[in-house]
């Protein structure tokens, strides 16, 4: 199963929350993760 996450934007509480999900989604098939987009430029903070 393939995660696809665009523009995380520096908002990197809600990126932990929606991997979290993802996660949960998945069970115990194996996953991964795809990010497009936007990674920091916004958010609070933008840099962690």
């Amino acid at each position: 199963m393939t995660f696809a996450i665009g523009d995380i934007h520096g908002c990197f509480e809600e990126l932990k929350s929606l991997l979290d999900a993802c996660r949960s989604s998945a069970g115990d098939v194996t996953h991964d993760f795809l990010f497009l987009g936007d990674y920091v430029d916004r958010g609070p903070p933008p840099t962690r």
